[in-house]
């Protein structure tokens, strides 16, 4: 009695799974209860339609396109390769260059744009993607890069380490 109950609806669970799904940019999820945070504040990062926001692990901090932080927000049916192809694609769409990037089991990469660095952690979940991106500005407030045309700067090397003898005893 009860395997007839189970098996029908282990295969409408197997059928679910396998609907098709398509990411694009958007205000996902852009309404929100006061104090709240929404995906509609963001105007310069792209979201993934479909994306639901962590509000206990996330933490924001500052306004508009000056904000500092982390947002952590999960995509079901969509999996990390996916996400991935979606960000290196669409960072470019919103003036972001792109640094590093690492794909991987848990994959990273990291942004710029002006004077802010945003660095995305993608990693695959049961249902989907875990999304985990941090902005932050650039440690001394200036570029990470040199201006178009500028070679950039010379490193000095580290001091030497100094190797002193010590008398056995």
């Amino acid at each position: 009695m009860r395997s007839r109950f189970l098996l029908p609806l282990f295969i409408a669970l197997i059928a679910l799974a396998g609907c098709s799904h398509s990411i694009s940019s958007g205000t996902a999820g852009a309404q929100g209860t006061a104090g709240t945070p929404t995906f509609g504040q963001f105007t310069d990062i792209p979201i993934p339609d479909g994306a639901r926001m962590d509000a206990d692990r996330t933490l924001l901090v500052g306004p508009g396109d000056s904000w500092v932080g982390r947002l952590v927000f999960g995509v079901r049916w969509t999996n990390a390769p996916e996400i991935f192809d979606f960000y290196k694609a669409k960072m470019p769409t919103y003036q972001w260059q792109e640094i590093s990037s690492v794909r991987a089991d848990i994959s990273v990469m990291t942004w710029q744009r002006g004077d802010r660095i945003a660095t995305i952690q993608i990693e695959e979940t049961t249902l989907g993607a875990a999304v985990t991106l941090t902005m932050g500005p650039v440690a001394g407030g200036g570029s990470a890069q040199p201006a178009a045309g500028q070679p950039p700067s010379p490193v000095a090397a580290p001091p030497a380490p100094t190797v002193t003898e010590q008398p056995l005893k």
